[in-house]
């Protein structure tokens, strides 16, 4: 146990949701443009030091890591190039093992992201966007920082501005 109470919890959660909110706005009304923003793409110093700590060897985040990824710069999206291997996956049962980012914050939680590598920062997916997967369980799960085994229906999404091109549906936690 952490020493902390259910309600000291949420104290901090809403204290984090306000401290991002106040964060988004301030860079909203800064006065940067486009061009002043540092491009999205995971930095190599970054992901030097993330080579370092665990990674899902799960042999689909290879099957998946074919799909080129391309940001268009001018407009800052995402786009994805699936092969017919991937594609072939939509509508099967797919297994993954991965680790959780939460994008609930609550408790238990059946929305996050699955990753193959570890994540370093609560707000930034680790990675890039074909070692990332949407994933929406049945049940609830508590947060886990060890790497978990979800088994849901694939499918396959578009969200240019996130980077988000995998889904897992109706997903079950593996024990």
């Amino acid at each position: 146990m952490d020493g902390l109470q259910n309600t000291d919890r949420q104290i901090i959660g809403k204290g984090m949701r306000r401290a991002c909110l106040l964060a988004l706005v301030f860079l909203c009304t800064s006065g940067l443009s486009k061009q002043d923003v540092p491009k999205p793409a995971q930095p190599a110093e970054e992901r030097k030091a993330q080579d370092a700590l665990p990674q899902s060897k799960d042999p689909m985040w290879k099957v998946l890591g074919k799909t080129k990824i391309h940001l268009d710069e001018k407009e800052w999206h995402y786009s994805a190039t699936i092969p017919p291997e991937v594609k072939a996956l939509v509508g099967t049962q797919v297994t993954i093992t991965g680790f959780v980012l939460p994008l609930e914050d609550t408790e238990t939680f059946k929305h996050f992201l699955i990753s193959k590598r570890t994540p370093t920062c609560a707000f930034c997916p680790p990675g890039e966007p074909n070692e990332i997967a949407d994933v929406w369980l049945e049940k609830p799960m508590k947060w886990d920082q060890d790497a978990v085994t979800v088994t849901g229906t694939f499918e396959l999404m578009e969200n240019a501005d996130l980077g988000l091109f995998f889904k897992l549906s109706k997903a079950v936690l593996k024990k």
